[in-house]
């Protein structure tokens, strides 16, 4: 499968210092939280965020790599969305796998981080928490709705189950839907630009003002590295305008998913016939 995935471009790179996430003696090192929605420029602030010395930073392409990652953090906030179903203890023992995969992390940006932004500043009340906003929601929408909004369909789920990493992402990308169905439109919309509007409402009312920077990557370094208490970098602000490459891995996802599915049912028929019909020389073999 790692083969598979170089060949489709879904290899991504891994940062040494994040294998401490299964050292149990690595302790938290999480010092920054990106609690904005994908598509408000997460990547970008990954990167500026990992040139600050906050690296390295997680971000929801770690999910390819570290199919654990889906699994832990798709638990955590399925028990979110239903917390009836959930004993206490139950979901503190969710939360504590979600730390798990984080060791090693000095910061954390994008999804599925940013749906359990509340439980972690709870764990470690120093953290600071940067919302990064697009210039309004409908610009969120139409960018979000072309690109990782195509992971919350049936159809992709179906697509890419055959294939374990993907069906790892897509369980998160399908608690994601729920998640914000149920929490932020309460079951009563569709979704689109409301649930911007709607969790960039709770991330004002549930974090500290002190500890919370409201964040257009447009703006480039001073109130980023003013907030971090860094010092400006001599080198230009990242600008990583990645719709077209997630375009990409999205297609090649698609891609992959067919492939795999065509192998499945080319063996799966290659067998049926060799039930049904076996070939004479197969016959004599085995005294038919």
């Amino acid at each position: 499968m790692q083969r598979f995935r170089k060949a489709f471009g879904l290899d991504f790179p891994q940062h040494k210092s994040a294998q401490l996430q299964e050292n149990n003696d690595a302790g938290d090192t999480l010092q920054v939280i990106g609690a904005g929605l994908p598509r408000t420029g997460t990547s970008s602030l990954k990167a500026a965020l990992e040139i600050l010395g906050f690296d390295p930073c997680h971000h929801m392409a770690e999910c390819f790599n570290y199919p654990t990652h889906s699994h832990a953090f798709s638990a955590l906030i399925r028990a979110k969305t239903n917390p009836t179903t959930t004993t206490p203890q139950a979901y503190s023992h969710r939360l504590a796998a979600v730390q798990r995969c984080l060791r090693g992390y000095r910061a954390a940006v994008d999804a599925p981080t940013c749906e359990i932004y509340p439980d972690l500043l709870t764990l470690n009340p120093s953290l600071k928490i940067i919302l990064s906003v697009r210039d309004s929601d409908s610009a969120w929408w139409k960018s979000f709705s072309e690109t990782v909004a195509q992971q919350f369909a049936l159809s992709y789920g179906i697509l890419v189950y055959p294939i374990p990493f993907l069906r790892a992402q897509h369980g998160v990308a399908d608690a994601i839907k729920k998640h914000w169905t149920t929490t932020l439109l309460m079951g009563g919309q569709e979704i689109g630009a409301g649930v911007y509007t709607a969790h960039n409402a709770r991330v004002r009312e549930t974090v500290p003002a002190g500890q919370l920077l409201e964040f257009n990557v447009k703006e480039g370094w001073p109130r980023l590295c003013a907030f971090l208490e860094v010092p400006v970098p001599e080198v230009p602000f990242p600008n990583l305008n990645d719709a077209k490459a997630l375009k990409k891995v999205m297609q090649r996802t698609r891609i992959m998913g067919v492939m795999v599915w065509m192998i499945y049912l080319t063996l799966v028929g290659l067998l049926v016939f060799f039930l049904i019909a076996p070939p004479a020389g197969l016959k004599r073999a085995v005294g038919l």
